[in-house]
């Protein structure tokens, strides 16, 4: 659009110029004054700054050619002389060059023709003005666009940094967070079903604890990850942990039911962190008696040991407590274990299923707790070989049990080695004070109860 307007500028000067221009010459022509067509060419050259070449033809045929400097000797297209011929007035005729030419006539007579090629050094020096315009309105333009881009990138990246922000919360089991939703876009949608899952997350975390507390742990994690919930029977090695109350009878005549609930859930919730810390799983609350097994669902190559430690833990933290009867007695429980296989599955109609162990290792574990007095822990001989250093057994002779064909060999399992008193009584010191960390290697020196 700008060459096309200097374009136009140039022709309208330029015409005006050349006719002008032929004006002058006709008298030298007509004379065949070749000095004066000289002097009048050259005088025209320094008059119109922008003329780099007068070319005059003679219609003889005689040409001459004027040029403002000598680098500015260009030979005029002998096609455009050709077209010259029958142009009265001045016209523009090269495409590439601007030469501007016209016929010369005197009283109706043809003298010849004059040519004049103008410089477009005007327009380079236009066209470089308007480069360094455009390019400071291209860079400012840039500046702006990268400022505009990153402000508005900013606005799109923030909720989308804080939505990967609340993902890492989520991620690491912080079901708490939320975000606002902001305006009505592709972002704010994104936050609101970011919600909607974290919400529904958090939901399914506080069933799965419900049903942790009622059911299989095991059972439940593989439901709640998208498995059918169906386990298969298997044959497994475990111990199992009986926990009865003593004279529960006598008790539950004497008092009202809420303070027996109270006094079973104060008693179950110390046994239930006890038996937690040395790895086993509370099977069932059977009324008055907890029934704890070692090895399943979680794995423990020492089961029997650790069962064992829980157990006498158990007598110990039931002491502690030191709740007592209106009689002024003090509540005990008898404790019972018992090692060997046991047969693990679901157990009861399609209706209603118990996920639990079953065989004679939990008959006879039921019948050791049996045995005691209350305040200590009973277990057969066999089970007393599986448990390792510092135990003592304090055999109480063979008993016939119940179920069993041949008598076993039972004894109260006593702790003897310090380090193993040691374990014991952090169980218990910790089943009291949950501020306690639960590494028992990071205690230094005794425990003392």
């Amino acid at each position: 659009m700008e060459r096309d307007a200097w374009l136009e500028s140039l022709e309208l000067q330029a015409k005006n110029s050349v006719n002008r221009l032929g004006n002058e010459l006709k008298i030298p022509m007509l004379s065949g004054s070749a000095a004066e067509v000289e002097s009048i060419a050259r005088s025209f050259l320094q008059t119109v700054p922008i003329a780099l070449t007068v070319h005059v033809q003679y219609v003889n045929g005689k040409q001459q050619q004027f040029n403002h400097t000598a680098m500015d000797n260009i030979a005029i297209d002998p096609a455009i002389l050709n077209q010259i011929k029958s142009t009265k007035t001045a016209a523009r005729f090269s495409d590439e060059q601007l030469w501007f030419a016209k016929q010369i006539d005197y009283g109706g007579t043809s003298l010849g023709a004059v040519a004049v090629r103008y410089s477009e050094e005007a327009w380079e020096a236009l066209a470089g003005r308007l480069l360094k315009r455009m390019f400071f309105a291209a860079s400012l333009v840039i500046v702006l666009a990268s400022i505009f881009v990153f402000w508005i990138a900013g606005k799109l990246s923030l909720p989308i940094e804080k939505l990967a922000a609340a993902a890492d919360q989520v991620a690491a089991g912080d079901y708490s967070v939320r975000l606002a939703v902001q305006g009505n876009d592709e972002i704010s949608d994104a936050t609101k079903q970011f919600n909607h899952m974290v919400k529904e997350l958090a939901h399914k975390e506080r069933m799965r604890d419900a049903f942790g507390k009622y059911l299989n742990p095991k059972l439940v994690s593989e439901v709640f990850e998208g498995s059918s919930g169906h386990v298969e029977n298997t044959t497994q090695d475990v111990t199992v942990l009986f926990a009865d109350m003593v004279g529960f009878t006598s008790f539950s005549e004497s008092c009202e039911p809420a303070e027996i609930v109270e006094v079973l859930n104060k008693h179950f919730e110390v046994f239930h962190r006890i038996i937690d810390y040395f790895g086993g799983h509370v099977d069932k609350y059977i009324g008055d008696a907890v029934m704890a097994v070692f090895n399943h669902p979680n794995e423990d190559t020492e089961h029997a040991r650790h069962a064992s430690l829980a157990a006498i833990a158990m007598t110990i933290a039931c002491r502690k407590l030191g709740v007592l009867r209106q009689n002024g007695e003090a509540i005990s429980f008898r404790v019972g274990l018992n090692c060997g296989q046991v047969i693990v599955g679901s157990i009861g109609a399609a209706e209603r299923l118990e996920y639990t162990v079953i065989g004679d290792t939990v008959n006879i574990a039921s019948r050791m707790g049996g045995l005691g007095d209350g305040g200590e822990l009973v277990a057969s001989r066999a089970s007393y070989t599986r448990l390792g250093d510092g135990f003592s057994f304090d055999s109480m002779g063979k008993k016939n049990i119940k179920g069993v064909k041949d008598a076993i060999e039972c004894g109260r399992i006593i702790v003897r080695d310090e380090a193993t008193e040691r374990q014991v009584l952090y169980a218990v010191a910790l089943a009291f004070d949950l501020t306690l960390p639960s590494d028992i290697r990071l205690i230094i020196g005794d425990i003392n109860t």
